[in-house]
């Protein structure tokens, strides 16, 4: 069982020249072609793809899952590695400030209690509306990898 409690900090999380790697899920109910967001805790009205710091001492899945637990409170199996996408670019440096992982979950449980129910609301969305209701191009970009695109 995971933890009730959300890492915080970003002593042990993980870099690549500078940018911060980010690992998250998206997490699908297969069966009824549903896709699981959460509210971004930054912006109201958002909604996003569960994702935070991948740390030093967990996979690159194990960082997606962790998170995916934390902030939506789900349970489920990595089927798929969905891509790296480049975010949020220095302008001075050119460079990518943050590196996204992102893996399919198909969904085996939704927990009642998780680490940031206080903080985000959960809710399902048909991958049709997923693909409209994010507004980061690099969640579009993983949604349009994912198992739910392809009929």
């Amino acid at each position: 069982m995971y933890s009730q409690y959300a890492k915080e900090g970003r002593q042990n999380q993980l870099y690549d020249e500078g940018a911060r790697l980010v690992a998250g899920c998206v997490p699908i109910d297969k069966r009824g072609r549903r896709v699981l967001l959460v509210a971004s805790s930054k912006n109201e009205g958002e909604w996003v793809l569960p994702k935070g710091g991948w740390e030093n001492d967990e996979t690159q899945e194990e960082a997606a899952a962790r998170e995916t637990w934390e902030e939506a409170g789900a349970i489920g199996r990595i089927v798929a590695h969905l891509g790296e996408y480049e975010h949020k670019y220095n302008k001075k440096t050119g460079h990518a400030e943050s590196i996204f992982i992102f893996f399919e979950m198909e969904v085996e449980r939704i927990e009642e209690r998780w680490p940031e129910m206080k903080k985000r609301e959960r809710r399902w969305f048909t991958f049709e509306e997923a693909v409209q209701i994010v507004s980061k191009k690099v969640m579009r970009k993983a949604l349009e990898q994912c198992s739910l695109a392809r009929r």
